[in-house]
This record gives structure tokens, C-alpha cells and sequence, in this order.
């Protein structure tokens, strides 16, 4: 199926218009249907999808929006909460793979895995997917563009559109996640952020094994998540409690 693209010129070229329309959108609930409106006029993006990770371990959704309806965002979105550890961003966002800036690119044509395939691309009706994952120290966060299946997979002028402008979108979305979410969503899922600000004795580790521990995750599972030894994590939980003067789970949840 033929797109309906911008011109062929893969350079990138952003007008004044449009930036100014979305760094003012910065902090309120516009920003990413803002976010949506400037992929959609640079590479003909249908959806846009959102997702924030400071625990290294549940990524949470700040925001989707599509063209071809909400809805079908949103089930894209809730898709990708049921098949986590079956998404390549993921890997990206936990800082499994180190820090930096990934590009990712996927078309529901390569999936070989049925149910996710069938949540996240089939039933909303999403082709393909290009997304910039960035991982620093304490936090991931990814923004993903979506073709429809009306409209068919990226073509590589439509690629190379959507891999120039997205590093523009990450950095709109940084300081929208900053101004908008800090201190309300994001510090009440964030875990470890209120474990730093009430126990700034906190080692980085202790905080990610003592977060995860919250939230009800055994060392078994920490381990896998944080690529460690099970002996490591439980040694680690035991030095997080000593210094937060708890002697169990309980008494942390209690106090925390």
C-alpha cells in the first residue's frame, strides 16, 4: 500500500511554526497529541506512544494519542504492558543493554511471537514501529512512532524522516516528563526517587533492590531484572534495611 508521505527530500527541516507549537505545548496536556501532529507532518506518523522508566522495572505510560483514534492508541499501549519482557525497548529502557540513545525499528510482518503480535500491532491496527530509547543513570524514556495498517510500513524516506526528527521529540519529552509529571504520577511510581529523598544513605543499588523489594518483587526476580546473582541481591537487601533501620519487608512497607 502506497503512503501519503512529504515530499521525497529525506533532509530534515523543521519550521519555526513548528517547533515553537511544541516546546509551548511543554508541560500540559497537549504535548503529545503536539508531539503526534509534528511526526504526522514530518514522516506521516499515525500514533505516538510515550513511556517513562526510573525503577528498572515497570516503564511507565506518560502518554499516547493517534490520528486514526485514541482508542486504538491506547490499546497499542495497554498491549505493550501485557508483553513487556517480549518488547526490545524494554531490554533498552531497564539499562540492560548500558546507557545511551538506541534506535529500534519493527514491523508487525516480523513478529514471531502470536499473542504479541496480536495485541500490539493487530488489533489496534499498527504496521510498523520506529522508536528513540534514551538510558541514562536514573532514568529511561522512549517515544515511538506507528504507521497504520491503513497506511502501511514506513517507507525509507518516511524512516529516515521519523529517525531525524525523533531526537527533537525525546528532548521535548524530557522536559515535559521534568515540568509536568515530577512530583505527582511519575515521583508516586517512582520508588526509588522517594527512597532517595528519605534515605539519601542509600548506595544506587540498595535503592533499585529495596524499590523492587516495594513493590513486591523476590530476589529471584530482582535478579533476573538487574542481571545479578540472587546471593548479591539478597546481600544488598539486607545492607538497604540496615540502614533504614527496618529489620523485614513488613516493617518497610509500614514505614515507607
Amino acid at each position: 500500500m502506497n503512503r501519503s508521505n512529504p515530499p521525497e527530500d529525506t533532509e530534515l527541516s523543521l519550521t519555526a511554526t513548528q517547533c515553537v507549537g511544541l516546546v509551548e505545548c511543554i508541560g500540559s496536556t497537549q504535548c503529545v497529541p503536539a508531539l503526534l501532529e509534528l511526526a504526522h507532518e514530518v514522516c506521516g506518523a499515525d500514533f505516538v506512544s510515550v513511556f517513562c522508566q526510573g525503577d528498572r522495572d515497570l516503564p511507565l505510560l506518560v502518554g499516547t494519542d493517534g490520528r486514526k483514534g485514541k482508542q486504538r492508541a491506547e490499546r497499542a499501549a495497554q498491549g505493550y504492558t501485557r508483553h513487556m519482557d517480549e518488547d526490545p525497548n524494554t531490554v533498552l529502557l531497564s539499562g540492560r543493554k548500558g546507557e545511551g540513545d538506541f534506535l529500534t525499528s519493527q514491523n508487525a510482518a516480523d513478529i514471531k511471537s502470536f499473542t504479541y503480535r496480536r495485541d500490539c500491532y493487530d488489533l489496534p491496527g499498527i504496521a510498523g514501529r520506529i522508536s528513540l530509547v534514551r538510558r541514562t543513570s536514573t532514568y529511561g524514556l522512549c517515544v515511538s512512532l506507528y504507521s497504520a495498517e491503513e497506511s502501511g510500513v514506513f517507507d525509507p524516506p518516511s524512516h529516515k524522516r521519523a529517525a531525524a526528527v525523533l531526537p527533537f521529540l525525546l528532548a521535548a519529552v524530557e522536559r515535559h516528563v521534568a515540568f509536568s509529571l515530577k512530583g505527582s504520577v511519575w515521583m508516586e511510581q517512582d520508588i526509588q526517587a522517594r527512597l532517595a529523598l528519605s534515605y539519601p544513605g542509600l548506595t544506587h543499588r540498595e535503592r533499585e533492590v529495596a524499590a523492587m523489594a516495594i513493590k513486591g518483587r523476590t530476589a529471584a526476580q530482582t535478579a533476573e531484572i538487574l542481571g545479578l546473582a540472587e546471593t548479591t541481591i539478597i546481600t544488598h537487601r539486607k545492607n538497604a534495611y540496615k540502614r533504614m533501620n527496618v529489620g523485614s519487608l513488613r516493617q518497610l512497607v509500614a514505614k515507607f
